[in-house]
């Protein structure tokens, strides 16, 4: 019977995540958060503040985004590179940026990581490898926000609320238990996962662990990761300084990465478009109890979105040139 009760609830629980990932119960929630955002704001003082702005700082700020966007191809390309996959700079600019673009900017149900990966590779090791090399990425981009967040927060503690500062303790912990248990379980190949694989993905998931050890046992590499993940996040939380002063709002380094980096993990979510709504209300939260006003907040974080808008304009033109063709079939 509990067999027969879970055959049963398959079908209901597949309806169920269809609705939960479909686009358009995305678009409703990005709208509907949106809209509680709106309610908070003062449209009059948000409209002195872009008339009285100063565009140099925003000009600044974008800058520094792009600079972010190098340091994070330069930080991907030593990953493909250990892993056996060399692509020409160009071709893993045009990859990257169209990643970036479409990822953040298009109503899509599929990430910029997976659009990223499968832009190189669609099928076999290849695929395998690039994949991983994606999810290092990701994770040393993880470390790298994290790690900024507390040095920023041990030079300036000041600067950052006790909420966020709780929020960031919490969120170290669980980033780090989790982290650490993915890590264990993929490196020493537990008998539990090897029984709950497929046969046909069992040489996909002896690849991908040789791969991750060849990663974790590379001093040298790890160093580079860290490093270039400290400089991304460094970057853009310099950008959010910049965008507050382009408003003539006083945004300490502190609290702007400490803020970054619990605004990335809470838009990690995947309840809205290219995470608005959920980030302007967190980003309101979090600035608030900073004493930074509901409409200067919202302010913040829709002009970084403006800001990397204008940063990955590059993607959207290798989007609308060259479409989404593997760039190594190109190469081959």
């Amino acid at each position: 019977m509990p067999a027969d009760a879970a055959r049963a609830d398959r079908p209901r629980l597949q309806r169920t995540r269809r609705i939960v990932e479909s686009v358009w119960v995305r678009v409703f929630v990005t709208v509907a958060l949106l809209g509680v955002v709106a309610s908070r704001i003062d449209w009059a003082r948000l409209g002195t503040r872009l008339r009285h702005g100063h565009p140099l700082d925003f000009v600044v700020a974008v800058a520094l985004v792009l600079a972010s966007l190098v340091v994070g191809i330069w930080r991907w390309r030593r990953l493909l590179i250990d892993a056996g996959v060399v692509l020409p700079v160009s071709r893993l600019v045009r990859v990257y940026a169209i990643a970036i673009f479409s990822g953040t900017f298009l109503p899509t149900t599929v990430g910029g990581d997976v659009t990223r990966t499968l832009l190189i590779a669609r099928r076999g090791p290849t695929l395998t490898r690039v994949s991983m090399s994606v999810l290092v990425d990701r994770a040393g981009g993880l470390v790298g926000m994290i790690g900024i967040a507390w040095i920023a927060f041990a030079a300036k503690p000041a600067s950052v609320p006790a909420n966020a500062q709780a929020f960031l303790t919490w969120a170290t912990v669980a980033i780090a238990l989790a982290s650490g248990v993915a890590l264990v379980a993929v490196l020493r190949g537990s008998a539990l996962i090897r029984r709950v694989t497929p046969e046909r993905m069992r040489a996909t998931l002896r690849h991908s662990r040789a791969l991750i050890r060849s990663y974790v046992t590379d001093p040298a590499l790890l160093v580079v990761v860290l490093v270039s993940s400290l400089a991304f996040q460094a970057l853009v939380a310099l950008q959010l300084v910049f965008l507050g002063r382009a408003i003539d709002v006083h945004l300490p380094f502190a609290t702007a990465a400490v803020a970054l980096a619990l605004v990335t993990i809470v838009t990690l979510i995947p309840v809205s478009i290219g995470g608005f709504g959920v980030r302007e209300g967190t980003y309101v939260i979090l600035l608030g109890a900073a004493s930074i006003g509901a409409t200067d907040a919202t302010l913040i974080s829709l002009l970084s979105v403006a800001a990397l808008f204008l940063a990955s304009l590059p993607g959207a033109f290798f989007l609308a040139h060259s479409g989404l063709a593997p760039a190594l079939h190109e190469v081959a």
